[in-house]
């Protein structure tokens, strides 16, 4: 049996858009299971910055993620 892979940190770099232009910009970290999927990721760090923000996942654009 192999062991479970290890927690990993990432850090994402953003923008918060509204009416297609640019009306705030942040940073995020997040940490996941060593075995997530990119693409719940990805979902994950826009609802974080979404929620810090107090606007939709959808006006989140990241900008880079990064593991850490």
């Amino acid at each position: 049996m192999s062991a479970p892979d290890a927690p990993r940190d990432y850090f994402a770099d953003y923008e918060v858009y509204q009416d297609g232009e640019a009306i705030a910009w942040g940073q995020v970290t997040h940490r996941t299971p060593g075995d997530a999927v990119p693409a719940s990721l990805v979902d994950m760090l826009r609802a974080r910055a979404a929620n810090a923000h107090g606007v939709d996942a959808g006006s989140i654009r990241l900008r880079c993620v990064n593991r850490l």
